[in-house]
């Protein structure tokens, strides 16, 4: 038995000790992981390679987290498995559970074992208990020997080699182990051998004085029958039980009572009060003076208690330290947290709710890694059959065996996320991220760091094509995505005593803060503010990068002040000039997908507020920049169809996600719509005077007349709307000339004019209803008359929403059917009649939240920019209300 690693009343803070910029190795092992916080905020903490970052997830949750990873959401995925190893592990069936981080820094090695996720309530803001341990201290140095044989016993369970030369890399960066140290007894307990339940009672028989005086408990979940506790019990035979509880602990109150009452000793049941979740776990035992502790991830279940690993156990690691007796006593109270006296009889009231696991696939797809000529490998339980094909979500191959055995795609898969499919099309397995091993090689010896030039998404090739040029440009000159930008290997530049100082719970925010503030990019946003369009300013260089042109001279006449007039005055001086050898845009289907998502993902992000630490105005910035591009790219893809990858429905798609995430419309509440007034207008008013004719030209473009017209105004209409009431759409003499010079036929202003308030005024409530429900996740939805109220001009029905105090979809719901209706009197109700509301212009939304229930009225009245802001928030109507 040690003594603890630290005080007892010292606070552990996990982002603080473990990602830092002089780390050299950072391993994590968890229950579950957040990959966006991971990538975004955690990784670029750690610094630049030599890295080897590694993290070991619990399969089936790593694989449901990933199912439910949205299309467009794949390149989010790009640092995985290049920059550091992501694997699932599920050693013996059961859950793989154990939380622990160590982190190599220089000569030091630091270990942090506690009840913690990767994620950020687990690592920052739940209620968690982490034991710190620290190369060079006798404590520290047992517990690190123990996570070491540990970890590699892990490792050989898992049996992948490109983890396993991860380790043997890292056993080279971790300080060598003192002599003496196995002699000395780790603190660090796990299950691959003996349950962790019998360690604790062999190492209180060994060093209790007495017999245990109390026993004290919390978890959150326990196990169907209570039959954890009831072994602790029996092993232990404390005099006193104190058992701590939330509302939402899983526990089956009426058997607990009954062990307890069996058991007959003096029982204490104690709630947390404020009453939230608690995700420590924690055992403790009293005698005398004296106290143990036993913390960990190991919960008050069977499975993580009672059980080894290959035996219907999960896959724990506890800490058990020395304390005193109120030391033991005060850990079991978070901070800002007492502990109210129940009853005995008040535990019928909780119940066991299981949490079933979703169903595992045949097959269990253990790692994909991509070779050098594009073909990828797999390793699989069961190894892969004929007939089987590897699937990226957008093409897959089929497998073959080569010379050694080993399952490869016969030809080159591109897609980050793959999975295994039959000749039928029937899943077979989870899905895996795509190794890269060169970049992963490279992550451990030398910088793999994307260049500043090359967005994530974008490989090398892509450059050769002006579209890829156009991209590259854009995000070397603006900051299109706050995950996106240039990092420095500090924490910037916050010391110590100043997070201490703040807190921990702000530390996000004053790392983004400093980090997006220092951005160099940052200066370039003031020169767009111009309504010159000299060689000077931003836009213009972007288009002459598009024409791989040196810079222009300034603009004259007409051009000065508009846009489009450039574009078409340059295009007709391309004509009269020479004309080069072409350059074909069109390399490969890929660069297509990735330039697409590319712009989609940016398109997604300009509502991220953390952009306004770069500049206030930023968004307007970028979107005043796109807008220019998309000009450039349209008429470039009417002159030249065959040399623009993108296709004239992604240039559509594309112009009206940067729009709506801009201007707003139907359920996106849009970037305009979340500032306040003053940033509103001051954005308006420093916008270029030529973007109202350029948005007109754009929008007309995706409602002009032609195939599935009627779908595309639906699906346009809200997002124009929305630009014309912010005064972004205005059409001109320049407008016509250029959508004339694409269609290849006399566009008049007045046509132009007809279309655009056509596409704002167009009634289709069928089609609106279908792409509502699509786009919410409706069961179904209907638009009828109104009910004979004056103030009411719309009725909605509505199937799927059960509570709509609570539902975040039903807010969305309300922006869209004012905006599409342009009305301001909606009446809404369940379509079985279950609730209704309704609401009008400057009164109150009175809810009927349920038969028989009372009429409840929101606090404030409603408005356009109240349900914006609740919708920017992913807020629900309860937000509302007092």
């Amino acid at each position: 038995m040690t003594e603890p690693a630290a005080s007892s009343v010292e606070r552990s803070r996990p982002v603080h000790e473990l990602f830092i910029g002089a780390a050299s190795a950072m391993w994590a092992t968890t229950y579950s992981v957040d990959l966006s916080l991971f990538n975004e905020f955690l990784l670029p903490r750690l610094g630049d390679p030599p890295l080897n970052v590694v993290v070991l997830a619990d399969h089936r949750r790593l694989t449901a987290g990933l199912d439910r990873l949205p299309a467009d959401a794949v390149d989010t995925l790009t640092a995985v498995n290049r920059r550091w190893l992501l694997r699932g592990v599920r050693p013996g069936g059961q859950a793989f559970h154990p939380k622990t981080y160590l982190t190599v820094a220089g000569t030091r090695a630091t270990l942090l074992v506690g009840s913690g996720n990767l994620s950020m309530t687990g690592l920052d803001r739940g209620k968690e208990v982490f034991t710190t341990f620290r190369s060079g201290t006798p404590a520290g140095d047992a517990a690190i020997g123990t996570w070491r044989t540990w970890i590699h016993r892990i490792v050989g369970l898992v049996d992948d080699t490109t983890l396993a030369q991860r380790l043997l890399d890292l056993n080279t960066r971790l300080p060598p182990q003192p002599a003496g140290t196995s002699q000395t007894d780790s603190p660090l307990l796990h299950n691959l051998d003996t349950p962790i339940a019998a360690q604790f009672k062999t190492a209180l028989a060994a060093h209790a004085p007495s017999d245990i005086d109390e026993l004290l408990l919390s978890a959150p979940y326990y196990d169907d029958d209570a039959e954890a506790v009831g072994q602790l019990l029996t092993d232990l035979r404390p005099r006193r039980v104190r058992v701590f509880l939330t509302k939402a602990t899983s526990v089956n109150g009426n058997r607990l009572k009954e062990r307890l009452i069996a058991y007959g000793a003096a029982t204490d049941v104690l709630m947390y009060q404020p009453d939230e979740f608690v995700h420590a776990k924690l055992i403790g035992a009293v005698a005398g003076d004296q106290g143990w502790l036993l913390s960990g991830s190991a919960n008050l279940s069977r499975a993580a208690l009672t059980r080894t690993v290959g035996h219907s156990g999960n896959v724990e690691v506890a800490v058990l330290t020395r304390h005193t007796a109120d030391e033991v006593r005060a850990a079991f109270i978070p901070p800002d947290t007492i502990a109210v006296a129940a009853s005995l009889d008040q535990l019928g009231s909780w119940s066991f709710r299981s949490e079933p696991e979703p169903a595992a696939p045949s097959v269990r797809l253990i790692s994909a890694s991509a070779n050098g000529d594009g073909r990828v490998e797999v390793a699989s339980e069961p190894m892969a059959q004929p007939g089987w094909l590897l699937d990226d979500l957008t093409h897959r191959q089929p497998l073959t065996r080569d010379t050694s055995g080993r399952a490869v795609t016969a030809g080159p898969l591109h897609g980050r996320l793959v999975r295994l499919v039959d000749a039928n099309d029937s899943v077979l397995s989870n899905q895996v991220v795509v190794d890269d091993p060169t970049a992963l090689a490279a992550a451990l010896t030398a910088t793999a760091r994307p260049s500043v030039d090359l967005p994530d998404g974008l490989v090398t090739g892509d450059l050769a094509s002006p579209l890829g040029t156009m991209l590259a440009w854009l995000h070397r000159n603006m900051v299109m995505e706050v995950s996106d930008r240039p990092t420095s290997t500090s924490v910037g530049g916050v010391t110590a005593d100043e997070e201490t100082e703040q807190g921990d719970d702000d530390l996000w925010v004053r790392l983004e803060r400093e980090q997006l503030g220092r951005d160099p990019r940052a200066s370039r946003y003031g020169r767009i503010w111009s309504d010159s369009l000299d060689a000077s300013e931003p836009i213009i260089e972007l288009l002459d990068a598009l024409r791989a042109r040196t810079p222009s001279e300034p603009a004259s006449g007409r051009a000065g002040h508009s846009l489009l007039a450039r574009l078409l005055d340059d295009a007709a001086n391309a004509d009269e000039e020479e004309a080069p050898t072409p350059r074909r845009w069109r390399l490969a289907a890929r660069v297509r997908v990735r330039a697409r998502n590319l712009l989609r993902r940016w398109a997604d992000t300009q509502a991220d507020p953390r952009l306004a630490w770069v500049e206030p105005l930023a968004p307007a910035g970028n979107f005043a920049t796109i807008v220019g591009a998309f000009a450039e790219l349209n008429l470039a893809s009417a002159q030249t169809p065959d040399r623009l990858e993108l296709t004239e429905q992604d240039l559509d798609d594309l112009w009206l996600r940067w729009l709506g995430g801009f201007a707003g419309g139907g359920t996106r509440p849009g970037w305009l719509n979340q500032v306040d007034q003053e940033v509103r207008t001051k954005a308006k008013q420093r916008l270029p005077r030529w973007l109202p004719e350029a948005v007109a030209a754009l929008c007309w473009l995706t409602v002009q007349p032609g195939p599935r017209r009627r779908e595309r105004v639906v699906e346009a209409q809200p997002v124009i709307i929305a630009a014309f009431d912010h005064n972004l759409v205005d059409p001109t003499d320049e407008t016509a000339r250029y959508l004339s010079a694409i269609a290849g036929r006399a566009i008049t202003r007045a046509e132009i004019d007809e279309q655009l308030l056509g596409a704002i005024t167009f009634i289709d409530d069928d089609l609106w209803c279908a792409r509502t429900v699509a786009e919410l996740g409706l069961d179904g939805l209907t638009l009828d008359a109104p009910p004979g109220a004056a103030a009411i001009q719309v009725r909605l029905g509505v199937q799927g929403i059960a509570d709509p105090l609570l539902d975040p979809r039903l807010p969305r719901l309300l922006a869209a059917i004012r905006r599409y209706r342009r009305c301001h009197g909606v009446a809404v109700y369940a379509t079985d009649s279950s609730w209704r509301l309704s609401l009008t212009e400057g009164e109150t939304i009175a809810v009927l939240p349920g038969l028989g229930q009372a009429v409840v009225e929101s606090s404030e009245p409603t408005s356009d920019h109240l349900l914006d802001q609740l919708n920017a928030a992913v807020g629900v109507l309860a937000d509302l209300f007092a």
